[in-house]
């Protein structure tokens, strides 16, 4: 599936002000260097790759048109990574009997949106997210003589199982981030769309018909506790 580039657009924008736009993975932020960290389950580890430069780009300015909205930077992932961001996706948040895949679904096309948006953030998630491409397939060719997308679920289980350690050796410090930074994209994308919002059980709001019934006496318990705890009193009005 393939969304339109309006679409991922107002996506990305909405993404853009959530607070997970900005979360970081933990192990990250206390720099995941740790020689007695967790070690992969195979003797030779690739190197990190130096990434391709970002083209230069301009923005969509401080006052875009949300109603018709223009994409002015071009997309980063060729077909071949585009097809393994799909993949990973299935994988990360696979079809169940709710919904489909997050690969199924196209947010592979936010990801391609927002990493190739001119703007920091975004460049940062775009290092790791093509270093990881990349370093995927060579690592995936080490091991399996293909590349990620040709070798089979149960060897690319075993390589994701590789990269979902919560403190590895440096080594896999960047791998790990890469897989870290993944996640967080797919969550975002996926649970901003309709079907993960019905995945969540999310209804949004929904109207009440006739009188308004006041909140429910499991409602006024939880304020009139919280109202304690701070020294508060509820108004008798």
């Amino acid at each position: 599936m393939t969304l339109s580039r309006r679409t991922t657009m107002q996506w990305m924008m909405a993404a853009a002000v959530l607070p997970m736009a900005r979360w970081s993975p933990p192990a990250m932020a206390a720099g995941m260097v740790d020689a007695a960290g967790a070690a992969p389950p195979f003797d030779v580890i690739v190197d990190w790759p130096d990434t391709p430069p970002l083209a230069q780009a301009i923005g969509y300015g401080r006052d875009p048109d949300l109603m018709m909205p223009k994409v002015p930077w071009a997309l980063t992932l060729s077909v071949a990574q585009r097809r393994t961001v799909d993949l990973l996706g299935d994988l990360i948040l696979p079809k169940d009997t709710v919904s489909p895949g997050a690969g199924a679904l196209g947010v592979g096309a936010f990801i391609d949106e927002w990493i190739s948006a001119p703007y920091p953030v975004q460049r940062v998630d775009r290092e790791k997210v093509i270093g990881g491409l990349i370093w995927l397939d060579a690592q995936s060719r080490v091991l399996h003589a293909q590349a990620f997308d040709a070798i089979t679920p149960g060897q690319r289980a075993g390589l994701l199982d590789a990269l979902s350690v919560a403190v590895p050796i440096a080594k896999m410090a960047a791998p790990v981030a890469f897989m870290d930074t993944m996640r967080k994209l797919f969550v975002l994308g996926f649970y901003s769309l309709p079907e993960g919002k019905v995945d969540m059980g999310y209804i949004g709001d929904q109207p009440t018909p006739g009188a308004y019934p006041g909140p429910t006496p499991e409602a006024l318990s939880h304020y009139a506790q919280t109202m304690d705890r701070m020294g508060l009193k509820m108004s008798q009005a």
